[in-house]
């Protein structure tokens, strides 16, 4: 029996690159499932109740400016004072004789604003409410208002609307796809991690490494799998019986016990070559049963593994196909 030193043994990187192509498929349907987690997630949280939504409209109003005393246009409108202009009289009062007793002024204070972009004849209405039909129903009135002003006052030959919208739904700038990239990059890492991690604890018998990490007695080869390797498993066994005789194959099959038959055979034979099966025992459980044997008084002269994945062999070995 071999003292075992966990630390110490390193990662077959070989090895641990197979096994996770094996497992590539899942690995593969962890990172669409956190992909699509990703933007369910980010759709639940940018989801806004549609009380708190928001609703904008909006209208490019032309100003017709009449001359003063001095023969030049009125210079006095800007961005500042238009805002100031739709919350106080008369606009916001003629505002709020278009609309229905049920708006407030403060309702149509909040939600109207006003700016010029660049040209000071260009007037930009923007409203903004938590409803269509509000939203829509203010900017109209708003226009109306300053028509109506643009008679009154003398600043003012004319007033008209050029273009008015509708109200449209206010919508966030997508993450979308940063939502599913970062979903997909996390179910890789966690899937990675997990996968790295159920490797580090998995003891099972793949490769003449791990059975040399369970006992010192010689490795005699592959009882099945690569035809090369399966030679070199007979040749093995052809020079072990020359040299000490009688050789019984003791298959070991899961936790099933020894019989006192087979125990038997094997403390009479001249040695014993405990065949293992390919990724289905642990190593710690081939400790204990070579300690068994051991134990029995059984000659243990070597270690092989059957019913090997062929596959697996030629990727770990390198062997050609032919």
């Amino acid at each position: 029996m071999k003292d075992r030193h966990y630390a110490d043994e390193g990662m077959d990187i070989k090895k641990y690159m197979l096994c996770l192509l094996g497992k590539l498929p899942l690995v593969l349907g962890a990172v669409a499932g956190g992909a699509l987690l990703g933007v369910i997630v980010y759709t639940v949280i940018r989801t806004v109740p549609e009380s708190k939504r928001e609703y904008t409209a909006f209208a490019k109003v032309y100003l017709d400016f009449a001359s003063d005393e001095t023969g030049e246009v009125y210079q006095a409108y800007n961005g500042y004072t238009w805002n100031d202009l739709m919350a106080a009289d008369p606009i916001m009062e003629l505002t709020l004789q278009n609309l229905t007793p049920d708006y407030t002024r403060e309702e149509a204070e909040a939600a109207v604003r006003a700016e010029i972009l660049s040209d000071i004849r260009l007037l930009t209405i923007t409203v903004t409410t938590h409803r269509a039909k509000r939203t829509d129903a203010i900017l109209d009135a708003a226009v109306r208002a300053l028509e109506s002003y643009g008679v009154q006052a003398k600043e003012f030959l004319e007033i008209r609307a050029i273009r008015q919208t509708e109200a449209e739904l206010v919508v966030a700038d997508s993450r979308m796809a940063q939502a599913a990239f970062l979903g997909a990059f996390l179910a890789l890492l966690i899937s990675l991690l997990g996968f790295s991690l159920y490797y580090v604890m998995d003891d099972r018998i793949f490769i003449a490494g791990d059975v040399e990490k369970v006992t010192d007695v010689s490795f005699v080869g592959y009882a099945s799998g690569v035809e090369t390797l399966k030679q070199d498993y007979e040749t093995n066994l052809s020079y072990l019986r020359e040299k000490i005789g009688d050789i019984q194959i003791c298959e070991l099959d899961g936790d099933a016990p020894f019989s006192e038959e087979e125990l038997r055979d094997m403390r009479e034979a001249k040695g014993v070559v405990l065949s293992l099966p390919f990724k289905k025992v642990h190593g710690a459980f081939v400790s204990y049963v070579i300690g068994q044997l051991r134990a029995q008084d059984c000659a243990l002269c070597g270690v092989a593994v059957r019913d090997a994945d062929e596959r697996f062999l030629r990727r770990y070995y390198g062997k050609n196909e032919a």
